[in-house]
């Protein structure tokens, strides 16, 4: 199994050396190096074995970015002179599995890096906001959401109100969207995409008067129904202010729907692209892309 270690420091010279010695020295070792701090945020930190930091960084004291290195399984403090003044105490207040001062003994800092690195292995980081009974329900509404029809996925009547089905929809999105999930086991995150990927589906049928009527006729007439049948066309009356969270992604839908009236679907559908890359798997703006690309391809 590889073990993964990010190391952010000041000194590039010092960066680079610490790399070369831990991949050298521990097998299987990938090691991804930064002096910004940001770039962190640009990995998936939940999955490093350790984050090794200097005390001293390009933007500041290392307290700035606690947050985000509290993000990996662990994290080992090094005090450099140009640093604040620090202690192994003060160190294990805020987290830190290990502090070392510069200069290493090399020895004592490889065989705690290795010692850190195995007791990890296998561990994935879970942010302190996500509960072990939230990811319980996360696993159970997955396992069972095919057997829901829209309203029931819910937790609604049939005959809810409109104002009723968005409440609960925009609850739902914010609950399990994905990007609350970045630093949990990716077979979990893929759950809490697909439960937001159903409740698009659902609020979209819903609150388009169309669909609904259509819907409510087919769970009347079979009750083993459970979604949509989207091959069925029908008028397209639903708002991007509806559906879309995203406030940068709703006013690109806004222009694509514009585009659209002006039967310019090619600047629609590049506006459409920017929308769905600002909010992915939205079920309003997936169905505007597949009827401007239907009528690009006529």
């Amino acid at each position: 199994m590889r073990k993964k270690i990010a190391i952010l420091m000041k000194d590039e010279k010092y960066l680079k050396s610490l790399e070369k010695f831990l991949t050298s020295k521990i097998d299987e070792c990938e090691c991804f190096i930064t002096q910004d701090v940001r770039e962190l945020l640009t990995e998936d930190l939940g999955t490093y074995n350790t984050i090794i930091v200097s005390s001293a960084l390009q933007d500041g004291i290392w307290l700035k970015a606690l947050p985000v290195i509290r993000k990996a399984r662990s994290f080992v403090l090094l005090a450099v002179s140009e640093g604040p003044e620090l202690n192994a105490d003060i160190a294990a207040k805020y987290g830190a599995a290990a502090f070392f001062k510069l200069p290493l003994n090399s020895e004592q800092f490889l065989v705690k890096i290795k010692e850190i690195v195995e007791s990890e292995a296998g561990k994935t980081k879970i942010p302190s906001a996500v509960s072990a009974d939230m990811l319980e329900e996360i696993s159970y509404f997955s396992e069972n959401m095919d057997s829901y029809d829209y309203y029931t996925f819910f937790g609604l009547p049939q005959n809810a109100p409109l104002a009723d089905i968005k409440k609960k929809y925009i609850a739902m999105a914010r609950k399990y969207h994905p990007d609350k999930f970045r630093n949990i086991p990716a077979d979990i995150r893929e759950k809490a995409y697909e439960i937001t990927k159903r409740a698009n589906e659902a609020y979209s049928v819903l609150m388009n008067p169309s669909r609904k009527v259509i819907y409510d006729k087919m769970l009347k007439e079979n009750p083993e129904t459970k979604r949509f049948d989207f091959r069925i066309k029908v008028a397209y009356n639903e708002t991007p202010e509806d559906t879309i969270q995203n406030s940068q992604a709703r006013r690109f839908a806004i222009l694509a729907t514009k585009a659209i009236e002006m039967q310019d679907y090619k600047s629609a559908l590049t506006q459409l692209k920017m929308a769905a890359s600002m909010e992915k798997n939205n079920a309003y703006i997936d169905r505007l892309i597949e009827e401007v690309t239907q009528k690009l391809s006529k």
